[in-house]
């Protein structure tokens, strides 16, 4: 009788043929790579150079197929139109270009690398589009330097333009150095959002971290920015219970993890919490 072949085995001449196609590919892309370095050395040419020739022929080619980009278009900044502009042309894109090499990261990066705006996002929408979203740097904080009061955005920049006396509502920060760590305590205070309205104004302390003046008179020493997100976050948790901000305390410290030091207005002894 004949012997049963088992299901899972495969023939001989299978296997031999799998292994001759696999060597006659990989014989195939040397041959490929050995043309193109040989075509290049005859030519006197280099490899970058024949790269730069087969980007064009790939750009070529995504023209002729509709894969190129057609407009770019900056969303977010239609009041700031000078902005967008500033921003259209940081990207670093223009019409025509091959859809491939508009990379949305890079992209981004340069716009971003502008710092005149925020919350950058960019799409490619096949097959011509370039959609660039961004939000206009805002007016988040007073700072006085001493002498005057001056608007600071969400990047931490002196907007010379914006008059103090029209953005009155905005928390008020002092000390050298404060206006350049406004972004990191305005993230801070949006994981304590009630802690905002305590707040009288912000205090910068040795170019290294805040002091809140709550408008109860009570001073919250704050760690340095490293840890500042981490302090107000355990703030949040354990303000709803213990209404520090309302207390008659003269020093809430902050500055060490995960503990509160409290300093009563009396004389009597500080306890910890």
């Amino acid at each position: 009788m004949p012997r049963g072949k088992g299901k899972n085995s495969a023939p001989a001449e299978d296997i031999v043929l799998e292994r001759t196609q696999i060597a006659s590919v990989i014989f195939g892309m040397v041959m490929v790579i050995a043309l193109i370095v040989a075509g290049a050395a005859r030519l006197g040419g280099s490899l970058s150079q024949i790269g730069k020739r087969w980007g064009s022929a790939v750009d070529g080619a995504s023209r002729s197929v509709g894969l190129s980009v057609g407009t770019v278009e900056v969303i977010g900044l239609e009041h700031v139109p000078a902005v967008a502009r500033q921003i259209k042309t940081a990207a670093m894109i223009e019409p025509g270009e091959n859809m491939f090499r508009a990379d949305p990261h890079i992209i981004r990066r340069r716009v971003e690398d502008t710092q005149l705006v925020t919350k950058v996002r960019v799409y490619r929408l096949w097959p011509d589009t370039v959609m660039i979203y961004a939000h206009a740097a805002e007016p988040t904080a007073l700072w006085n330097d001493g002498e005057r009061w001056a608007v600071v955005d969400s990047l931490g920049r002196i907007m010379t333009r914006a008059k103090a006396v029209d953005h009155s509502h905005l928390i008020k920060t002092t000390g050298a150095g404060g206006a350049e760590a406004v972004p990191a305590l305005e993230k801070a205070f949006a994981l304590a959002p009630e802690l905002r309205s305590h707040v009288n104004y912000a205090r910068r302390v040795a170019e290294r971290r805040w002091d809140l003046v709550l408008k109860s008179g009570a001073v919250m020493k704050l760690p340095t920015d490293e840890r500042l997100s981490a302090s107000l976050l355990f703030y949040a948790k354990i303000e709803p219970l213990a209404e520090l901000a309302q207390r008659p305390i003269s020093i809430i410290d902050l500055r060490v993890a995960g503990r509160v030091f409290l300093t009563p207005k009396t004389n009597q002894m500080g306890g910890a919490a």
